[in-house]
């Protein structure tokens, strides 16, 4: 950002604040009209015919709504990389973007809420800063990217994640250094907007406590109190188990992008497709289906009461239907079913073998995440939510290795 004046700082600051609280109340507001969609849908007894009959019945609207509007919402990747290029996000559909993130969600789709969310935020922050006509292009990308730093700290309640995403490098020829000197004067936006966001959330939280349950966010895994140095001797088999399973995840990706392409302008046909295997697989596997990440505090209990091969099942079936999902026209995010599918594996293999299920959980989801989005600190900034400091260590060790590994699927 070129020098500014105090005052033009102090009103961007300001503004930053306010963004935040805004973008806090549109993705408190979104998230539990997500919640409430879904408990009013899906609480019945397990039934395939019913697990057909909604998802089909979904997939159905979606289509229609995809055949009006597009296909929407961006991944989270594309918003980004449209930012950069473009240097402007599209804000004139942000109510089709909100239907377009909630649909997929409601209906069991194997997604994180994230893609969808962030796109509306950036929409909003470009249309804030194209309002304003003081500093033109330059406020409306700084405010943007204030946005989506807000948008990833409070969709998965890590103050620090998405002011590491916006600084960490995007690709190997970006550097840390660059970032922070370009970026200084907008870190302490980033930190407003996150603060701004975070206070409208719980604010929002007590003010409704009464009407809608407080969301607590990714659930701590059962941790010992200080790390056990006899369970390092297992950090390399669940760092090498993450990167596999990352590549397994990737070489998924690239098949259903494969098989979906014929069928592209099927719009309804497409979305049938990823409902019926979304809704034979949801039956079968019921924790396949949605987000993954409440059911992760079920799983973090009661691990240890399942068997190996269901667990190691459950987070392979959890990576395919995530990619079956997006490929054939339920778009959302991947980051909560990874992490799900992450700590299945890692307790199936702690099973197994006897390591401390934390530990290992620790590590291969920091690989596996790492590999996947190629940014170890953004990683190590989400497992800190939930992991005891004194894993920090390890999970920055399995982070970092895993992002140096090649991967022939995503660009290094």
């Amino acid at each position: 950002m070129k020098q500014a004046k105090p005052k033009i700082l102090i009103m961007l600051g300001f503004l930053a604040l306010i963004l935040g609280a805004i973008a806090g109340v549109i993705i408190w507001g979104l998230l539990n009209v997500m919640d409430l969609a879904i408990d009013f849908i899906w609480d019945r007894p397990a039934s395939l015919v019913y697990n057909l009959a909604v998802c089909c019945g979904g997939a159905v609207c979606i289509g229609l709504w995809q055949k009006k509007y597009g296909i929407y919402p961006d991944s989270t990747e594309k918003v980004i990389a449209i930012i950069k290029t473009r240097g402007r996000y599209p804000y004139d559909k942000l109510g089709v973007l909100a239907v377009s993130a909630l649909l997929p969600l409601i209906f069991g789709g194997a997604l994180g809420p994230e893609a969808g969310l962030i796109g509306i935020i950036a929409g909003l922050c470009f249309w804030v800063g194209d309002s304003l006509k003081k500093r033109g292009h330059e406020v409306s990308e700084a405010m943007a990217e204030t946005g989506v730093a807000v948008a990833f700290s409070v969709i998965f309640g890590a103050p620090l994640m998405g002011i590491v995403g916006n600084l960490e490098p995007d690709g190997k020829d970006e550097k840390y250094r660059e970032k922070l000197l370009s970026k200084k004067g907008r870190i302490v936006f980033y930190f407003l907007g996150a603060f701004g966001g975070f206070g409208a959330m719980k604010a929002c939280s007590q003010v409704f406590a009464d009407l809608i349950p407080a969301s607590s966010g990714l659930p701590r895994f059962q941790q010992r109190e200080s790390l056990d140095l006899s369970q390092w001797k297992w950090a390399l088999m669940m760092m090498v188990a993450g990167i596999i399973l990352g590549l397994i995840y990737c070489s998924f990706e690239k098949i259903t992008r494969k098989c979906a392409a014929k069928i592209e302008d099927k719009r309804i046909l497409s979305c049938l497709i990823a409902a019926v295997v979304l809704a034979f697989a949801g039956f079968w596997l019921p924790e396949t289906m949605f987000s993954g990440e409440d059911a992760l505090g079920d799983l973090i209990v009661n691990w240890d009461m399942q068997s190996p091969k269901t667990l190691m099942l459950i987070a392979l079936v959890k990576l395919l239907l995530v990619n079956v999902c997006i490929s054939f026209g339920w778009r959302g995010g991947h980051i909560f079913p990874v992490l799900y599918s992450g700590a299945s594996a890692a307790f199936s293999l702690a099973l197994l073998v006897g390591a401390d299920g934390t530990f290992a959980a620790a590590i291969l989801m920091s690989a596996m995440h790492s590999y996947i989005g190629r940014k170890p600190v953004m990683t190590v900034a989400i497992m800190a939510l939930c992991f005891p400091l004194t894993y920090l260590p390890p999970m920055l060790i399995a982070a970092i290795v895993a992002r140096k590994i090649p991967s022939p699927f995503v660009n290094s």
